[in-house]
């Protein structure tokens, strides 16, 4: 007994189309009950119709729970991607002028300090990236040492946004 409810365990956890395929042969099985005095098939229906639908509604359960979670990823990714588009559409002051700046750029990549705190906002929200971490400093070409200017791109998901309200607005 203990090897069945193993079995049943271990099937709830099969892919989608094995779980779709056992709820039809359920669904298909309780169906042909009328016609189960020409199939001679009584017996069958009296000792196991009880479990045939206890299966297919557990199995029924499992596809909704899959589906209720995606369901909840699309809309996870949709509010995310949302919230992306808000907060680029939102920027003001440097963090703004440095968006511009990359995006007016033809490769879409320009050299900032790594220290900037606008810099590292805008790497935290993943609207730019940061290329390399090697760089050739000489005294003579750099400001200030301890804080060299390194390469960043705007990331392609930041160029899809300000591409599309670019394109809207012409």
């Amino acid at each position: 007994m203990i090897e069945n409810i193993k079995y049943f365990l271990e099937a709830l956890k099969s892919n989608m189309r094995q779980r779709v395929e056992i709820v039809f042969f359920g669904i298909i099985v309780l169906c042909l009950r009328p016609f189960a005095n020409y199939l001679k098939m009584v017996w069958f229906y009296d000792k196991f119709t009880w479990l045939v639908v206890l299966v297919t509604i557990a199995f029924i359960a499992t596809l909704f729970f899959d589906f209720c979670s995606f369901l909840k990823k699309k809309y996870d990714h949709h509010m995310k991607e949302k919230n992306y588009e808000e907060y680029i559409l939102s920027l003001t002051g440097r963090k703004l002028k440095i968006v511009n700046e990359l995006y007016k750029n033809k490769y879409h990549q320009g050299y900032f300090r790594q220290n900037d705190t606008n810099i590292i906002e805008l790497v935290g929200k993943k609207v730019i990236c940061q290329l390399g971490n090697r760089v050739v400093v000489r005294e003579s070409e750099v400001e200030d040492i301890n804080d060299p200017e390194f390469l960043f791109i705007l990331q392609p998901a930041a160029l899809e946004v300000l591409h599309k309200y670019s394109q809207s607005n012409n």
